[in-house]
Order: structure tokens, then C-alpha cells, then sequence
């Protein structure tokens, strides 16, 4: 939001520079992005200045908002614009009908509306310094009005609405035009203003163009309306319409302001016209309007959590310089606070205590050193993690919790997921169950951007949906292209499945294995299951070629997942004496069912291999020419020294025998002589 500081000052009588009310602004939490210095021909001396105002904070998206937090920092009065009496000679012809999720609809029918009429410059000016275009002028007031108080407005041509207007929920793929001559399909989550029979406007967002004003009406309907944030948020986003209007809407806009705005919009209006107006008509749903919120709070709280000695006087003095109503309960020491209609943000006692800081000052609160504490094993955990995987070239990212349910169903059941009941968008309306998706969609953002080759990792939470829901932190891998840049003496292969399950033999380093597996959205045929004595703890292996197609992914994406606090604790090494006698070693190939797993071979020749066994490598599988149909030839190195003397050849033949015979009885195994 970017507003005329001149236009704040008729708010507010506040006598300081430009950088001191930047100053105080960022002090209150509304983020200044800048400022820059404008010499304006009306005005004089003025500023456009910039904020960065968060979600929660919807209050504050109009200069009244910002005049309130002003005011009560200072111990300032608000000056609101002087109200001129409305001359009111006709009836109103509309009715409105409303619905639950529209409890309170304010409207005014205005005639001899001349939009040949321009309004004032100034107006025009600060339009223009708040980045909004002057169109015609009874929407350059509407704007006007928006952006003084926070409320938005609408203009109906009259005319085009004889039968009056309605506010219901879209029917299922109902069209309508709007005023960028976009038709949209609509689903039943939609709120609609309608004619009692089709839609004329989208409810919180934006007019239809069938309704909408032009250069021949001379008639309106203004609409000042109350719109619940839930049934708002996200349908902007959905249909790429973020509008000013929806922006405030989605975010809350005060209960109580619908009246004020329209009277305010229509003084403009007859500063400008010579137009006949007709009395405010005003319909709620009462029930179905915000309550007034009232909030318990044990001052002693606020000096326990601030770590200040605030009198409670000053607390009180705080709370209403923001608006709210103090009432003394019957326990000593507690007040019951009355939320004012603009603060949907205020919800609990820890909420008034944050507002109590604002207003102190952070930069007045006590502070005081960190102390140091032994960092608890997950720490260091995380930390080996993280350095090992980045020793092996993989990059760290940080994605969202929330996920799109599209996405998800290729993931995880339905009935396992936990929906969010107010996401900020649609594809953001589950949390994730897989730390995948996010993956995916940070390969393909660097993929469409030519880097074909990738090695990703993500350190973070998922969620589940039973008998309760269920957090785990997990770690997850993501690799995909090219092992190495283009070289002339390089193969330039790709990443298969042995390169990221070498990565995970790097990372886990201990007495761990991987078995065949079978995972819903992996290659039936490239997927193994880690298990760590005996406890599974993750998978890894490739995406599915049903996946991978139904993402749109080009290339072979290999993936996997642990659990993180399943994982072993970092080994500490320690010292032991080298062997000062040589190494021996032996060469063994078996032909094994060809649906044997190689890990099942070698630790089963590791158990008749002895103590001094130093290592075990596997360096061939093969199957085709020269070996029997449904077996395959498995070859590995076996390393023997001892500490106490040279191992004679006698001493390693009789173990390499003692390991034939045991794998030949336990396996079938056949001791490849060739």
C-alpha cells in the first residue's frame, strides 16, 4: 500500500519529519519499504510513502488505519472528514435480499449521476499517489472512499437491476462477465451479487460488466456490504482477479463501517453533482454478524511476559488509546477487555499483551544474553546431515507446508490428509503428508530455467490424518540429471538409482539395508526400503513413469525419504591400532536366484567371514550369455587382516570354504569356479 502523507496528516495532527513518521510506523509493526519526496501543486510538500503491511493487519489497509495506530502512539485525537447533511428527496426502487455468508448489505439509490462531470484534482492527485487510476467519477470516489476507509464500495447502473438485487452462492459452473470482459466459470464456494436471477457481480471482488456503470447512466445503486473474510479468501486467487477490493475483504474489513463509507462516498458525490438522493437502506442477518469479542486479561500476565513494571493504569491507558473498552472483573487484577470491530487479529489474552508491547516500544523492552545449553542430539543430528549431503553436492531447500490437493492424491489418501480450513490459495489447501511434492516443484521451477541437473534436500515436517494427527520430521532427497557437466572425457551418463542409494550408504554409514519395496508412486522395479536394525526408517527409488507423466516431468526424477528421529546418531569414531601385518584377500562370484537381493548374499558372508574381516565389496552382477535363464552371477572382494600375526592361505581358504558351504545351504548358491 502507498499512500500521500499530506492525505494522513488530515487525520491525524501529528507534527513530525517524514523519516520520524516512518520511524514510528515500522516501531507499530507496518513495515516501510520507503519513501520519496513529492512536490505537489495543490497540496505542496508532500510524500509517497510505502508500506508492507502483513495479512493479519487488514485494519490498516486505509489511511483511517493507519491514523488510528498513529493517534494512540502520540495521544491523538482522529479527525474524521466533516459530515454534510444528505438531503434525501426520493425512494429507493431496489431491494436486496442477502444470505448468511452477506449478513450486513448497505446500499443507497443516487439520481442524476453525470459521469461527463469531473472530480476534484486533489482527488485525482491522491488517487494517482496511491497508484490508482482515475476512471470516471463515481468510481474515482468509490476508490477514494476505499482507500480513506478501508471499506469497499460498488457502483450498480440502476437502470440495468429493475428487479432489485440478490447475494447467494454461485451455482455449479454458473457464468458471468466481468468488467474486464473476462467470463468466468463459477463453482458453488463462489459468492455472487445477482439481479434475483443471474449474477452481476462477484461478490468482493469484482462488478459484472452487464450491471457495471458507463457513460450513459444516470441512476446507481451503491453498495457498502460486509462479505465474511472465509467465503472471500482464496477465490481471487483462484481466478487471477486479486483486487484492491479483495484484498481487504479476504483480510476482514470492520463490521461496523458499511454505513459511514456510504455516506461518505455520497457527500463526494454531491460535492461534485447536482443529485437527488434516497435514504440508506441497511440489511442484516444479525445472527450471523461478527459478536463483539471480549477478552479476559490478568495484567500481572503482562509484566510476567514483557518483564516491565507497568502500573495497571498505563496498560488500560494503552489498550484504549487502540480502541477498546476496559470493564474490571470480580478477580483481582483482571479486566475484561472489549475488542473493537476492526481487530480481527485479537483473539486471546497473548494478543492484548503484544499490543501492550507495541505500544511500549520493543526497543524499550529489558533484554538479556542467551544462555548457552547442550544442544540436544537432533541438533547435531541435523547438523552431520546437512553437512554430509552437502559434501555430496546436494543443495538445501525450504518449501511450504501446504501443499495442493491435486498434488497430494498422488501421494497419500484422501482420508489421510488434513485440509486447512482457510488457506491462503487453492494450492495451498493441504498440509503435506510427503515432503515430495515440494521437491517436485522446486525441480521443476530450476528445470523450466535450463538447470537440467539437480540434487535437492529438505529438512522439515509432515502431516497425517487418523485417530489423531500425527507430525514427523523427515529428511528428503531429490536427484535428476546429469552426474557431471558436459566433458570430452567424460561418459555425460545420468543419475541412476545406484547414484542416490550411494548417497544415502555415505550419509547413514552404519548398520543399515535395503530391501525390495513397494511404494504406490515409485518404479515397481527401482524401489528398495531402508531398514535400520531392523526398524524401517525410509525408502528411496525413482518416480513413477505414471507420475512422472502426469506432472508433465521430462526426465528421471530419483527420490527418497527418512524418518528423521529413526535415523542413527552421528558415530563418534574412535582411536584403534593399525595392523602392521598385509591384507588378505578373495574373490568370490555365486550364481544366486536372480530375485535375490545382493544385500542378503553378502551378510550372509559376512557371518561365516570371521573377526578379521576388514571389508566386504561388491563389484559385479551380471546376467545374460554364459549364465542359466532366471540366475545371476554376483562377484565380490573379501579383505582379512589380523592383529595378531600374517594370515596364511591355509587360514583364509578354509573361511572362503566355510562361506561356500553356508551360502550354498542357506541360498543355493553356486560357487562360480570360471
Amino acid at each position: 500500500m502507498q499512500f500521500s502523507e499530506n492525505w494522513l496528516k488530515e487525520f491525524i495532527d501529528i507534527n513530525i519529519s517524514t523519516e520520524e513518521l516512518c520511524e514510528q510506523l515500522t516501531m507499530l509493526g507496518l513495515e516501510v519499504d520507503g519513501y520519496e519526496k513529492y512536490k505537489s501543486k495543490i497540496t505542496g510538500d508532500d510524500s509517497i510513502i510505502k508500506l508492507d503491511i502483513t495479512p493479519n493487519r487488514g485494519d490498516c489497509f486505509s489511511i483511517l488505519g493507519i491514523a488510528r495506530e498513529l493517534s494512540a502512539l502520540n495521544g491523538l485525537k482522529i479527525k474524521l472528514p466533516a459530515e454534510e447533511k444528505i438531503n434525501e428527496t426520493i425512494e429507493s426502487p431496489i431491494d436486496v435480499d442477502i444470505c448468511n455468508e452477506s449478513p450486513r448489505y448497505v446500499g443507497r439509490y443516487v439520481e442524476g449521476v453525470d459521469l461527463k462531470k469531473k472530480v476534484s484534482p486533489l482527488i485525482i492527485e491522491r488517487l494517482k499517489l496511491s497508484d490508482v487510476r482515475s476512471i470516471d467519477p463515481i468510481v474515482d470516489i468509490t476508490n477514494y472512499v476505499l482507500l480513506e476507509t478501508g471499506q469497499p464500495l460498488h457502483a450498480f447502473d440502476a437502470k440495468k437491476i429493475p428487479n432489485g438485487l440478490g447475494v447467494r452462492l454461485a451455482k455449479d459452473k454458473e457464468e458471468i462477465e466481468l468488467l474486464d470482459e473476462q467470463t468466468l466459470k463459477l463453482s458453488r464456494d463462489c459468492l455472487v451479487i445477482t439481479d434475483k436471477s443471474d449474477p452481476v457481480a462477484l461478490a468482493g471482488i469484482m462488478g459484472g460488466l452487464d450491471s457495471g456503470i458507463s457513460s450513459s447512466t444516470k441512476s446507481i445503486y451503491l453498495e457498502s456490504a460486509f462479505f465474511k473474510p472465509e467465503i472471500i479468501r482464496g477465490k481471487a486467487r483462484r481466478y487471477g482477479l486479486q483486487t484492491d477490493a479483495s484484498v481487504r475483504f479476504e483480510r476482514g474489513v470492520d463490521y461496523q463501517l458499511q454505513s459511514l463509507a456510504i455516506e461518505r462516498a455520497s457527500q463526494l458525490i454531491m460535492n461534485f453533482m447536482d443529485c437527488d438522493f434516497a435514504p440508506i437502506q441497511t440489511f442484516e442477518i444479525k445472527k450471523s454478524i461478527p459478536k463483539e469479542k471480549k477478552i479476559s486479561l490478568d495484567i500481572q500476565n503482562v509484566r510476567k511476559s514483557l518483564g516491565v513494571n507497568i502500573k495497571d493504569s498505563e496498560v488500560k491507558r494503552i489498550l484504549k488509546s487502540l480502541g477498546m473498552k476496559i470493564e474490571l472483573t470480580k478477580s483481582d487484577g483482571k479486566v475484561l477487555v472489549s475488542i473493537p470491530s476492526w481487530r480481527f487479529d485479537i483473539s486471546i489474552e497473548v494478543d492484548l499483551v503484544e499490543e501492550v508491547a507495541r505500544l511500549i516500544g520493543y526497543d524499550k523492552l529489558p533484554s538479556s544474553s542467551l544462555r548457552s545449553s547442550n544442544r540436544k542430539t537432533v541438533d547435531s543430528l541435523n547438523h552431520n546431515v546437512i553437512s554430509s549431503l552437502v559434501s555430496l553436492g546436494y543443495n538445501e531447500v525450504i518449501t511450504y507446508s501446504f501443499v495442493d490437493e491435486k498434488e497430494a492424491l498422488l501421494f497419500e489418501a484422501k482420508d489421510k490428509m488434513l485440509f486447512v480450513q482457510n488457506p491462503i490459495s487453492q494450492n495451498m489447501s493441504v498440509m503435506r503428508t510427503s515432503l515430495l511434492p515440494g521437491l517436485l516443484n522446486t525441480f521443476s521451477y530450476n528445470f523450466n530455467r535450463g538447470e537440467e541437473s539437480v540434487k535437492l534436500f529438505e529438512i522439515g515436517s509432515t502431516f497425517l490424518k487418523g485417530k489423531k494427527i500425527t507430525q514427523k520430521e523427515k529428511l528428503a532427497g531429490l536427484v535428476s540429471g546429469k552426474v557431471s557437466d558436459i566433458h570430452w572425457c567424460d561418459e555425460n551418463r545420468a543419475f541412476d538409482f545406484f547414484d542416490i542409494k550411494g548417497d544415502l550408504e555415505v550419509l547413514l554409514n552404519q548398520d543399515y539395508s535395503f530391501t525390495n519395496g513397494k511404494l504406490p508412486f515409485l518404479h515397481p522395479g527401482k524401489t528398495a526400503l531402508i531398514t535400520f536394525k531392523n526398524k524401517e526408517i525410509g525408502f528411496v527409488g525413482a518416480l513413477s513413469p505414471n507420475i512422472s507423466n502426469s506432472l508433465d516431468l521430462k526426465q528421471d526424477i530419483y527420490y527418497f525419504e527418512l524418518n528423521l528421529d529413526s535415523l542413527p546418531q552421528p558415530h563418534v569414531r574412535k582411536y584403534s591400532k593399525y595392523s602392521k601385518f598385509p591384507i588378505a584377500q578373495r574373490d568370490l562370484a555365486f550364481l544366486v536366484d536372480e530375485q535375490l537381493p545382493v544385500s542378503v548374499i553378502l551378510e550372509l558372508a559376512k557371518k561365516k567371514a570371521g573377526k578379521n574381516l576388514k571389508e566386504i565389496n561388491l563389484f559385479d552382477v551380471y546376467q545374460g550369455k554364459g549364465i542359466p535363464e532366471n540366475k545371476k552371477s554376483i562377484a565380490f572382494s573379501l579383505f582379512w587382516q589380523s592383529m595378531k600375526g600374517t594370515l596364511t592361505d591355509e587360514e583364509v581358504d578354509l573361511i572362503v570354504e566355510d562361506i561356500s558351504k553356508y551360502l550354498s545351504k542357506e541360498v543355493k548358491a553356486e560357487l562360480r569356479s570360471e
